[in-house]
């Protein structure tokens, strides 16, 4: 992995070859030579973001593998560094160039957008699990390629068509068999001998899909896959969907010069309040077989109380145990079910309940234990929020919590690895503060006598960490960045967390970084209306250029769940649109309102049925906060957001007419009737119990009062926040008169793919800031 020595690190050589650190010519000024261009604000990879990603240690652990771009572009291959040899090898070089935008079938197009992915070349690989003979499975639209780490070509094992394609391979955990799904059917492939093998069938007959995760499992429960490997890899568990009671929402391609089939397509989307799909689940031997359905059926019904609605996560025990967590409609109530797979008989574990002004946010977690000592076998560790912060806690085998593993006013966010020899959890949180990431350890089984142990910290240096242990617990690796540092990979001892090799490292003023005169922004903390510490990112005008403050200011906002805009990541230093304006002598600042991510469920919880009340409300009080500090122009104040922060966008600006000038929305969610259920209604509740809520919520409630200018972007084909929301809106501007400026793009889905489309709304952008600002 582009190895150093870790007694005087080095920056990476290809990379310095392809981007020399050169200083502007000695007979010009840097601000004559400064350009920043727009074009470089839709550049990707970001600036120090061509780092490895997916990484891995082989299972015998001799290689730490990767994805990487050689010539720092989104075209990924497949290398392996041996960290005994200091050797790195390119091991899949993708035949053809691997995943590209236009050989993909339609089905995988849909699921990168559920996946934000836009990795080409390789996005995805796996390590068989033969410790003899080390290989790679890698899934391409062409087929699936086994790759010998010692061998120099790889073979296609399976191969697949855009009009039949292989969707979502998984090894089983022995190595031994392949199972994927073709045509909305499960099959099982021997890697030794033989033909694939169907194991599931009637999908065609009865309109259903086996063995894929429904829209609302992959875009809003993070739950990506629809069948799971049992442990001994003699089962599969899988998930039946039906959605024929789900009435069609038809999106037409409007921008095509045909029409017909080819030109529409049709989805079963759940509105809010209406019914989800049908899921159920059922149990098939990898060997073929007859099916056992398991004793649940959830979604179906449009009532607001459904006690088992979504089927949200589905995982194995030893002794071939098979776990379901089931989430009520209201998701004030998680069952985690065992299932008698034999039988499909059902028995509740335990039940997770939710405040009454919260909710549950799913997690993966729930991490069984395969030893165990003593009353703890056939245990597993869960987390849970019922402090108002995720915390691990001990359950023995009859779901009974015997105990907190972690405690206090932070929260963890992953369980990375479990020691059950040397009775260790290491997981990452939040314990140095909201704001950063650190991988820490603890003992697994505490003394329920004496007070809880503050855990260690085995990661250093500010911002985030993101953590792969290897299989024997000895050592880990560590992607590292900060607002001040690009992201670093690095090579730690696990029992201390000291380092032990530097695998990947770069200048933190690359060539692009330099040229452009990237700058970190500042992070600031101002005080809520309630008194509630809120965290904001200022990114400052060169004052040598443009003189002191205040300057015409654009507020980047999101501001809904689960997401975190302020952090202590390199990510916030190359946002290049805020770069970009930062250049053209514009402040601009971010605010992380109540409601946002990580800071535990009562800040998050100030938006449970407030959707356009506190978080428009704190986005007003950050932007009187940037006027009273002389940094902002009173009356020169603008937003920008997509999705919800294009929603959050429109909302402030029309609560707040004498406060923004303008908005730029981008794919607005304008009424959460319109909206999916999940989302929605875990937030929202549902729209016939909740009809003020619903009519508050939506930016047409507010629209008359609007005096600034507006600027609707959105993709017509936006399978996730159809562009029905922005004609609503436009709808309502027409009503009252108002004016506004509208931005479509006929191809593109929720977020613009295309350069050309990309490079066209930045230009559209920037000319709307400049006369609106």
């Amino acid at each position: 992995m582009h190895s150093v020595s870790n007694k005087k690190p080095k920056f990476d050589i290809p990379l310095l070859l392809k981007m020399p650190l050169t200083d502007s010519p000695s007979n010009q000024s840097t601000e004559e030579c400064f350009l920043f261009p727009v074009e470089e604000i839709v550049q990707y990879p970001l600036p120090g973001y061509e780092a490895p990603t997916s990484i891995s240690f082989s299972p015998d652990d001799r290689f730490i593998s990767y994805l990487f771009s050689p010539d720092n572009t989104l075209n990924r291959k497949v290398f392996a560094f041996d960290p005994s040899t200091c050797q790195d090898n390119l091991i899949f070089n993708p035949p053809g160039g691997g995943l590209g935008e236009s050989n993909l079938s339609s089905d995988e197009k849909l699921r990168r957008e559920r996946l934000r992915e836009r990795g080409l070349g390789v996005t995805r690989y796996e390590w068989t699990k033969s410790c003899s003979k080390p290989a790679i499975m890698v899934p391409l639209p062409d087929g699936v390629y086994f790759q010998d780490v010692t061998s120099s070509s790889p073979k296609l094992k399976l191969p697949s068509t855009s009009s039949s394609p292989i969707i979502d391979p998984q090894l089983s955990l022995d190595g031994s068999m392949l199972a994927y799904v073709r045509e909305s059917e499960i099959y099982v492939l021997n890697l030794s001998f033989g033909e694939p093998k169907q194991l599931t069938y009637g999908t065609r007959e009865n309109c259903k899909a086996h063995g894929i995760a429904e829209y609302i499992a992959q875009e809003e429960m993070d739950r990506k896959t629809g069948f799971w490997w049992s442990l001994d890899s003699k089962y599969i568990a899988f998930t039946e969907v039906d959605a024929t009671e789900i009435p069609i929402y038809r999106i037409m391609h409007q921008g095509k010069s045909y029409v017909g089939s080819d030109a529409e397509e049709d989805h079963a989307y759940p509105f809010a309040g209406k019914a989800n799909v049908k899921v159920r689940l059922g149990v098939v031997p990898s060997s073929g077989g007859e099916i056992t359905w398991m004793d649940l059926l959830c979604g179906g019904l449009d009532v607001p109380c459904n006690s088992e609605e979504y089927l949200a996560r589905v995982s194995w025990m030893p002794e071939n145990i098979l776990i379901a967590q089931v989430l009520n409609r209201p998701h004030s109530r998680l069952k985690i079910l065992k299932f008698d797979i034999h039988s499909g008989k059902r028995e509740t574990l335990f039940v997770e309940e939710a405040e009454s002004d919260t909710w549950i946010n799913l997690h993966d977690c729930l991490t069984p234990l395969l030893k165990g000592v003593d009353k703890f076998t056939g245990g597993f560790i869960w987390a849970s929020e019922k402090t108002g912060f995720r915390h691990l806690y001990l359950h023995d085998k009859t779901g009974t919590c015997m105990g907190p593993i972690t405690e206090g006013n932070w929260m963890v966010e992953q369980i990375a690895g479990v020691n059950e020899n040397t009775g260790v959890v290491y997981f990452t949180g939040t314990m140095d503060g909201p704001l950063e990431t650190n991988l820490y350890c603890t003992k697994l089984y505490p003394d329920s006598s004496q007070p809880l142990q503050r855990p260690q910290r085995l990661t250093f240096g500010p911002g985030k960490h993101a953590v792969i242990l290897d299989h024997l617990m000895q050592r880990f690796v560590d992607v590292n960045d900060s607002l001040e540092t690009p992201p670093r990979v690095s090579l730690h001892s696990l029992p201390d967390g000291a380092l032990l090799r530097i695998l990947y490292e770069q200048s933190s003023v690359i060539s692009r970084c330099k040229r452009l005169q990237l700058v970190s922004p500042e992070i600031a903390e101002i005080k809520a209306n309630d008194g509630t510490t809120l965290f904001g990112a200022i990114y400052k005008p060169d004052a040598k250029r443009y003189g002191p403050p205040p300057y015409k200011t654009l507020i980047s906002v999101y501001g809904g769940p689960s997401v975190q805009f302020v952090c202590n990541s390199w990510i916030n230093t190359v946002d290049m649109r805020a770069q970009y304006l930062r250049s053209k002598g514009i402040l601009v600042w971010k605010l992380d309102n109540r409601g946002s991510a990580r800071r535990g469920l009562k800040f998050e919880g100030s938006l449970k049925y407030n959707f356009g009340r506190i978080d428009a409300e704190d986005q007003q009080t950050g932007a009187e906060w940037l006027v009273k500090q002389g940094l902002a122009k009173p009356g020169r104040l603008g937003l920008y957001g997509w999705s919800y922060g294009g929603y959050l966008s429109a909302m402030s600006l029309a609560r707040f007419p004498d406060t923004f000038s303008c908005a730029i929305s981008g794919a607005p969610v304008t009424a959460w009737d319109g909206y999916d259920t999940f989302y929605t209604e875990k937030y929202m509740g549902f729209p016939t119990t909740n009809v003020a809520g619903y009519e508050y919520s939506s930016i047409m409630h507010h629209v008359h009062r609007i005096k600034g200018k507006l600027l609707l972007v959105h993709g017509m084909i936006d399978e996730n926040v159809h562009f029905r929301h922005t004609a609503r809106l436009v709808n309502a501007f027409i009503a009252a008169g108002k004016p506004y400026e509208l931005l479509v793009f006929p191809d593109e889905r929720h977020m613009p793919r295309k350069q050309r489309d990309r490079v066209y709304m930045e230009e559209r952008i920037s000319e709307f800031i400049e006369r609106n600002l």
